[in-house]
Formats: structure tokens, C-alpha cells, sequence
């Protein structure tokens, strides 16, 4: 099962020109099975989300990029965005309450603006260096592959998951339609809502793909995938 879990939509999202109607029929275009809208600081109602499932017949799920004191995260159990998420620590006390998970969105990208606070990708930054990020002391899923990303930063991400055996996830991080389904996430069993998103991704039964992942639909080589727990072991 094919789900891109890193979408933003116009509709919450200042810094995205995507229509989420027009999200749902690219992707629907380009053979996924689902689609996360991940909106910044933001989180779509539950009804609203239900409705798009149903009149499109596929599958729609919600979440939360948030911006904290040690980078992004792309979150699924929240049931609202507070300013006191800011802070990792309180993100991950909330995110524990309400049974959800926090995935490490693009941790080594070199920001436009300064609240993400990822530092930059560096010529010398060496796997063993980025292993030493603070926030691995706390979060075990880390999105190895993100269509936003530049080639060495994916590949950064790759390195570190393999590392810290982490579970390795991977998102579009799309902002506009060309980039739905760049990257996305293989699912080994059917996901029909976040709670089966949630475990599904926590015990790591899950494959990542990046830019290039059609080739694998067409029978080529996959160049491009990342074992859902890297270094451990796989159900597949």
C-alpha cells in the first residue's frame, strides 16, 4: 500500500498552492493508495477530512507538521495544534498521551528562515556527526527520503537511519501538484484510518521510497528504497 504521509494543502498551509481535490487526483493519477495532508501548526478537522474520503473514494488522512526547538516533526494522533508544542519535550509528552507518533522531517535541510532550527548540510558533516542530533535521543522514526530535499540530504538521512536503526519513512513534503507522490512510503499491510497508520509505522512494517520509486511498479531495479527499520529485521 502506497501513502504519501507529507502533504501540505493551501487550505491550512500559507506556504503551499495546492487545491486538496487537485492533491487527491494526482494522486490518484500516479497509482498511491493514500495521502497525508500534514498542514504547519495546523490540523484539519476529522469531519472534514471523512468527507473528502468519501466522495473521492480514497484514502485521507490528517496530521501535523510541527515546528519545535529541535526541527520539524510530522505527527498523526493530535487532535489540535497548541503553542506550548514549540517545545519537543511537550510535543512528545502530548504525543505519548494521545498514543501517536513523531516522525524527524528532513532534519538536515539547510532552512530559509531560522525557527526549525536544523543547522546546515555542510561539506564535512559526517553520518557519525548528524547521529549526534539531539533530538535521536527521543524520536526512533526518521524521513529518510523527502521530495524537497536536495540529493545529499536524503542521502544524509539514509546514513543516520542506518546508524540508529531507525525506522526510515518517506513523504513528497509537496507544496504543489507536480510534487505529489515524489517520495513515499510502502506499506506491507492495509492502513483504512490513522490509528492503523500509527502502528503500522511504530513497529516499522513499512518500506521508503524515493524520487524514482515508479521504476519499481515497472518491474526495474529499485534503486531507491529504504527498509521500514533499517538494520533490523523485515516481515517482507
Amino acid at each position: 500500500m502506497l501513502i504519501d504521509l507529507h502533504i501540505h494543502t493551501r487550505t491550512f498551509s500559507p506556504c503551499s498552492v495546492l487545491d486538496p481535490v487537485e492533491a487527491i487526483r494526482v494522486a490518484k493519477a500516479k497509482r498511491l493508495d493514500g495521502i497525508c495532508f500534514v498542514e504547519h501548526d495546523a490540523i484539519w478537522e476529522e469531519a472534514e477530512i471523512r468527507h473528502l474520503r468519501a466522495v473521492h473514494d480514497f484514502l485521507v488522512l490528517r496530521g501535523i507538521e510541527v515546528s519545535t526547538d529541535h526541527g520539524h516533526f510530522v505527527t498523526f494522533g493530535l487532535d489540535g495544534y497548541e503553542d506550548e508544542l514549540y517545545r519537543l519535550e511537550r510535543l512528545l509528552e502530548r504525543l505519548q498521551e494521545a498514543k501517536g507518533i513523531a516522525i524527524a522531517a528532513h532534519p538536515f535541510r539547510d532552512p530559509h528562515y531560522l525557527r526549525g532550527g536544523y543547522g546546515m548540510v555542510g561539506p564535512t558533516l559526517r553520518p557519525e556527526d548528524a547521529c549526534r542530533r539531539r533530538l535521536f535521543q527521543w524520536v526512533k522514526i526518521l524521513e529518510v527520503y523527502n521530495g524537497q530535499n536536495t540529493l545529499r540530504e536524503n542521502q544524509l538521512s539514509v546514513e543516520v537511519s542506518h546508524q540508529l536503526r531507525l525506522v526510515a519513512c518517506a513523504g513528497s513534503d509537496a507544496h504543489t501538484p507536480i510534487e505529489v507522490g515524489r517520495c513515499v512510503t510502502a506499506f506491507q499491510r492495509p492502513i483504512r484510518n490513522e490509528r492503523e497508520l500509527i502502528q503500522e509505522i511504530a513497529t516499522g512494517r513499512l518500506k521508503a521510497w524515493g524520487p524514482g520509486w515508479q521504476l519499481r511498479l515497472e518491474g526495474l531495479p529499485d534503486l531507491y528504497g529504504v527498509q521500514g527499520r533499517t538494520g533490523g529485521s523485515s516481515d517482507e
